[in-house]
């Protein structure tokens, strides 16, 4: 008791340096719990599920002239259920899963719900090992039926059953809702529309409408699933995959030499071992480190280089019987104090900025901090006491009893300097990659994409008649705000469907295909290298790149091409400038245009300003006149932001641990500046007394940090230019990236280091040397 007395009172007469250490500590310890949570919260993806070894994930494989493509995670309908049928020893269930078909939102009256969805058949909940709370789960086997999660029965009907009740689909039709199940977590790939699958819908509430191809003759719109019986021979059933599904591939692939698979893998390892997320996973945790260790780092070189005025104190302890272990113990109290401090100042930090912190993780903080995964703050902790506590305590409990009798002078650098090298190096990485990261989410958001999403919006939605289609678009040209109409098949900004280009009976390559009304091109400034837009469906216009794959030389208008396999060639009526469509991520891709007769489908719209105004008084409008119908225009210029949401995310991640790191790196700095200032006091005097001018002392002082600074940022900034490279592999596009910028980079933070240096060693620089040598 008296130990932890002695603490308190140190805590509080050195409670300047302390407040400093705790808003360091604070702030590091936030970020790199946060980036460690994150890191934990996308390694146990798809763990929700029971059993979750033992169920797998189909893929399809796609051959085409010889070559074998990247398994896809969409496939034909009947696969989960055919490799069921014919391995009933090894796989237990099966099930085929549905997005696209369930993005209209639920109804209760008026009340509108846009949680994600899908379509599943009756095998859905038991292959996928999910727990049915109430109801049977073959009642899927029924068209227009919906299984609701626990916590989406709760938000529709409160306390109400809700089981019998009925909700309806858009505006189309009611479903009955015939049962409940365990809500998902969020960090799982069962996913719909609008986020985590909150309502399963029987699939034949689909079949029933001819909404989807559900055949083996093409139709890869689902997502499929097959568990395994515990101790089944899982490699034997892959080994025979090939020769299964060729079983029921209709003949007219082979005719186009293209050739179809699938594989199954473990669902539990497919998200965490994906491409995107181990690179991004390093990242964040190489983050995390670098922003703990800083403020690790920060803490014990703030305490050491308090030796100076704290070894006096040392030594009475010593003299009034303390032993080394029991000043080792004592500052390890004052470690855990101050680390209990920050830690309350990081928790304060995460509720009161839980909106930001929440849209910077794409997660929710209750999600990131659930209880299995409560050992990631608490080893931060821990690993932050073992470092910041463990060193300089050493340090303190050596000191010897004489300091009571005598000046203490720490003259050796040995341990500073290499503290603030780990910082220097730490913020001229972050720093370097948060340039490229602002750099790239900026060239992709604003780089030209071959049309102008300017004041453009769009909503897909189908007329029944010509006449419907017909007073529709009178009805959109007649809107005094809107200045342009036309429809296409599909919204350029979210990608198209594919097709196989083939010629000559072989297939060649996949093309992206659309279909559009002759209105469509000038409308978003789209252009034509030749020839003109289809005027039926016997014609295509192309663009640049298909032109390309295709090798043809000179005029091309009048060649016929075929695509997915029809016996009937289209004619080439234009070539299209190439224009890109889905997102930056992707390459440039080949495009087929058909022609489009019909006013419907993906309508677009390009408004008049003021374009939010406009916007608004649009969906107002086109509720009250189409009140049968669900129709939401969305801004085209969202979508593209939408798209690169991961990015920018990204970046303000960078962002916030860029300006963290280097505000704890300044802490540590100052402390430094400050004890050199003290401890070099009557050697400054006595240079100012022999003729040094200002200048001169403020350059010593800067020189020497930047002896330690200017190799720090330069191995810092390789570092940042190495993950760069690592991070700019998820785009086909990239933004060009000379070293000036890395150079600039590190200028600016040797900039803010001796600026920091000179503002604290001003006065010292500048004060009559009387002043120090009076103590002499």
């Amino acid at each position: 008791m008296r130990q932890l007395y002695y603490v308190i009172r140190t805590l509080i007469r050195g409670r300047g340096s302390n407040v400093i250490k705790i808003i360091s500590l604070g702030l590091g310890l936030a970020m790199s719990i946060l980036l460690f949570a994150r890191v934990a919260f996308e390694q146990s993806f798809d763990t929700c599920f029971r059993d979750t070894d033992n169920l797998y994930q189909v893929y399809s494989v796609w051959t085409q002239k010889g070559e074998r493509s990247e398994p896809y995670s969409q496939n034909m309908g009947p696969v989960a259920g055919a490799i069921l049928e014919n391995f009933p020893k090894e796989v237990e269930a099966a099930t085929s899963v549905c997005r696209y078909t369930a993005g209209d939102p639920l109804f209760n009256g008026s009340v509108r719900f846009d949680e994600g969805k899908v379509m599943a058949d009756s095998l859905f909940f038991r292959t996928m090992g999910i727990e049915v709370l109430t109801g049977d789960q073959r009642e899927l086997i029924q068209k227009d039926v919906v299984f609701l999660s626990d916590r989406f029965a709760r938000k529709i009907f409160g306390e109400d059953n809700p089981i019998g009740k009925t909700l309806m689909f858009g505006k189309q039709f009611p479903l009955t809702v015939k049962g409940t199940y365990a809500a998902l977590p969020e960090n799982t790939t069962m996913v719909g529309n609008n986020g985590i699958c909150e309502a399963v819908i029987s699939m034949p509430t689909m079949w029933s409408r001819n909404w989807s191809n559900y055949s083996w003759n093409g139709g890869d719109s689902y997502f499929e699933y097959i568990r395994f019986r515990p101790e089944a021979d899982k490699e034997s059933v892959m080994r025979r995959l090939d020769a299964m599904v060729a079983k029921y591939l209709p003949a007219e692939m082979e005719q186009i030499q293209l050739g179809y698979t699938a594989v199954v893998k473990p669902i539990r390892d497919e998200y965490r071992t994906s491409d995107a997320v181990q690179r991004m996973t390093k990242i964040m945790t190489l983050l995390g480190f670098a922003i703990l260790f800083i403020a690790t780092l920060n803490y014990v070189l703030i305490s050491i280089s308090s030796l100076a005025y704290r070894a006096k104190a040392v030594g009475v302890h010593k003299c009034s019987g303390a032993s080394g272990q029991t000043v080792f113990y004592m500052f390890l109290l004052e470690t855990g104090i101050i680390i209990l401090l920050a830690l309350l100042l990081a928790g304060l930090l995460l509720v009161n900025f839980s909106d930001f912190v929440e849209d910077m993780l794409v997660a929710r903080l209750s999600s990131l901090f659930s209880p299995e995964r409560l050992w990631v703050p608490v080893g931060t902790v821990l690993l932050l006491f073992v470092i910041g506590g463990i060193v300089p305590g050493r340090i303190f409990s050596r000191i010897p009893v004489s300091q009571v009798f005598r000046r203490y002078s720490e003259g050796k650098k040995g341990w500073k300097r290499p503290l603030l090298f780990v910082q220097f190096m730490g913020v001229a990485f972050i720093a370097g990659l948060m340039c490229i990261v602002m750099a790239q989410y900026n060239y992709v958001l604003h780089k030209d994409t071959g049309y102008q999403p300017e004041r453009m919006v769009t909503t897909d939605i189908g007329f029944d008649s010509a006449e419907a289609s017909d007073y529709a678009q009178t009805f959109f040209k007649n809107l005094p705000y809107v200045e342009a109409v036309s429809a296409a098949s599909n919204n350029p900004t979210i990608g198209l469907s594919g097709a196989i280009v083939n010629e000559g009976g072989k297939s060649l390559f996949s093309t992206r295909f659309m279909g559009a009304m002759d209105s469509y091109p000038s409308m978003m400034g789209i252009t034509f290298k030749q020839g003109r837009m289809p005027r039926d469906r016997s014609e295509i216009a192309v663009n640049e790149t298909f032109v390309r794959l295709m090798h043809w030389d000179g005029n091309v208008l009048g060649r016929v091409v075929g695509l997915d396999g029809s016996g009937e060639g289209s004619t080439v009526v234009g070539v299209l400038k190439d224009f890109h469509t889905g997102s930056f991520y992707t390459e440039q891709q080949p495009l087929a245009m058909y022609y489009k007769q019909r006013f419907g489908s993906c309508i677009h719209l390009r408004l008049k300003e003021p374009f939010e105004e406009n916007l608004r008084q649009l969906n107002k409008d086109v509720a009250a006149t189409f009140s049968d119908k669900l129709i939401d225009f969305s801004s085209m210029e969202q979508d593209i932001k939408e798209s690169y949401n991961a990015v920018r995310v990204f970046r303000n991640g960078t962002l916030v641990a860029a300006i963290t790191m280097l505000f704890v790196m300044l802490m540590g700095l100052i402390g430094y500046t400050a004890d050199e200032v003290r401890r070099r006091s009557k050697e400054i005097a006595v240079r100012k007394v022999n003729g040094a001018e200002s200048a001169m002392i403020l350059r010593l002082l800067s020189v020497d940090v930047l002896y330690v600074a200017l190799p720090a940022v330069i191995i810092g900034t390789l570092a940042s230019w190495y993950v760069n490279d690592m991070w700019m592999e998820l785009f086909a596009e990239k933004v060009t990236v000379s070293w000036a910028m890395y150079i600039l980079t590190a200028v600016g933070i040797l900039a803010i280091i001796v600026g920091c240096v000179v503002l604290k060693s001003w006065r010292i620089a500048n004060e009559n040397p009387v002043k120090s040598l009076k103590s002499e």
